[in-house]
C-alpha cells in the first residue's frame, strides 16, 4: 500500500498523525587492507517534519550477514566516530550562528541602526496621520 493511501486510511479511522519522518539510508564501503574485499556499512538518517535531522551512528550495520573481520569492524567504528565528531562540530557552528540573531552584530552596527531608526515614526504616529503602518512581521 502506498504511504499516502495508508495515511488517509489511518486518518479516516480516527488517528491523528503527530509526527512524520523520512528515512534515508547511506552506504559506505569499508575495505579490508589484507584481502581487498569491501564490506558495505549502512547508516540511517531521519528527517522529521519539523526539519531537524537525526543520524543514527549507533545503529550502523554491515549490509551482508557474513562475518566481518574485527579489523574491518574497528575501521568502521573509527570512521563512524570521525563522522559523528564532524557533525557535532558542524551542528555547534550552526547553533552559534543562530544564537546571534540580533539586527546588529557589534556596537558600531548598533549605533548606525539607532541613527537610522531615530527619525522613523511609531505605529500610532502613522495612524494619527491617517496612514497605514507596516503589517506585523
Amino acid at each position: 500500500m502506498e504511504p499516502t493511501k495508508m495515511h488517509q486510511q489511518l486518518v479516516d479511522l480516527g488517528l491523528e498523525r503527530v509526527n512524520h519522518a523520512v528515512t534515508s539510508t547511506y552506504r559506505m564501503n569499508i575495505a579490508c587492507e589484507n584481502t581487498g574485499v569491501t564490506y558495505p556499512l549502512l547508516v540511517t538518517a531521519v528527517t522529521y517534519e519539523q526539519g531537524h535531522h537525526v543520524i543514527n551512528f549507533e545503529e550502523a550495520e554491515f549490509e551482508s550477514s557474513s562475518s566481518v573481520p574485527l579489523h574491518v569492524q574497528k575501521a568502521a567504528l573509527d570512521k563512524l566516530i570521525e563522522l559523528e565528531q564532524h557533525f557535532r562540530q558542524w551542528t555547534q557552528m550552526t547553533l552559534e550562528g543562530a544564537q546571534n540573531s540580533s539586527m546588529a552584530q557589534n556596537i558600531d552596527e548598533m549605533k548606525k541602526l539607532g541613527d537610522e531608526m531615530k527619525d522613523l515614526k511609531t505605529g500610532s504616529e502613522i495612524i494619527d496621520k491617517n496612514q497605514v503602518p507596516d503589517p506585523i512581521q
